[in-house]
C-alpha cells in the first residue's frame, strides 16, 4: 500500500517569523566549493526556533532536557482537529466538542491542533482537557500554546508529562486521523530543540 508522506515543519531561515524576543537565525557561509571544494556553514538560532520541542527543562528548573525526552510518545496515531474558525483563544469546551464529532478514535494519544494564526493560544482550560483524556503529546500550528506570561498551559502539560510541539505548519492539511512522527534535535542538556515533524497517510 503506498504511504503519503507530508512535511509539516516550518522551515529555518533568517527572514523567518520567530517569537518576539527570540534570538533571530543566522546562516553565515564559512567556506565554498569555488575557493575551498566543499560548502560549510555556520548556523545560530534560538533553541525554540521554527517547528520545536519545549522539554520541561524550559519551565521546570529540575526539568527533564530535550535528549532525555521519549520519543515514543512522539510517534504514533494522531487527531488534527480543525479549530482555525475559533478566535484567539481555544477552550476545553471547543476542544471537547470538535472531538466528539469523530468516531473510532479511542486510543489516540497524539492531539494536533489547527489554530486561527499563530498568535492563537489554548485557554488553561484546554490544559486541563488534555490532561483529562489521557493524550502525551499535543501539536500546535502557533507560535506558543501560551498567551499569559505565567505559562500556565505549559506549567499544566510539561508537567503531567505531556509533550508540547509548537509551530507545526498545517495550512494544507485537514482535520483527521494521521500516523505523526516527530524528532527533536539531540541537544545535551537543553531546554527545546528545532524538529523535523510529518504526518503520514496511508
Amino acid at each position: 500500500m503506498h504511504t503519503k508522506m507530508i512535511d509539516i515543519s516550518v522551515g529555518i531561515s533568517p527572514d523567518m517569523l520567530i517569537y518576539p524576543g527570540d534570538p533571530k537565525p543566522q546562516i553565515e557561509t564559512i567556506s565554498s566549493i569555488e575557493n575551498d571544494g566543499t560548502k560549510l556553514s555556520r548556523i545560530s538560532f534560538g533553541s525554540h526556533t521554527g517547528t520545536h520541542i519545549d522539554a520541561p527543562s524550559h519551565i521546570f528548573e529540575d526539568g527533564v532536557t530535550v535528549d532525555q525526552i521519549q520519543l515514543d510518545g512522539l510517534v504514533g496515531k494522531s487527531l488534527l482537529l480543525d479549530m482555525s474558525t475559533k478566535e484567539k483563544a481555544i477552550t476545553g469546551n471547543d476542544l471537547g466538542a470538535a472531538y466528539r464529532l469523530f468516531e473510532d478514535i479511542s486510543g489516540i494519544k497524539i492531539l494536533i491542533l489547527k489554530l486561527n494564526n499563530r498568535f492563537s493560544y489554548l485557554d488553561e482550560s484546554v490544559a486541563d482537557w488534555i490532561v483529562e483524556n489521557g493524550f502525551i503529546t499535543v501539536g500546535i500550528d502557533g507560535l506558543s500554546i501560551d498567551a499569559q506570561s505565567q505559562l500556565v498551559v505549559h506549567k499544566k502539560l510539561l508537567g503531567n508529562g505531556i509533550n508540547i510541539v509548537e509551530c507545526l505548519d498545517l495550512h494544507n492539511v485537514d482535520e483527521g486521523v494521521y500516523d505523526f512522527m516527530c524528532m527533536p534535535l539531540k541537544i545535551i542538556g537543553c531546554d527545546g530543540a528545532p524538529a523535523r515533524a510529518v504526518l503520514f497517510i496511508s
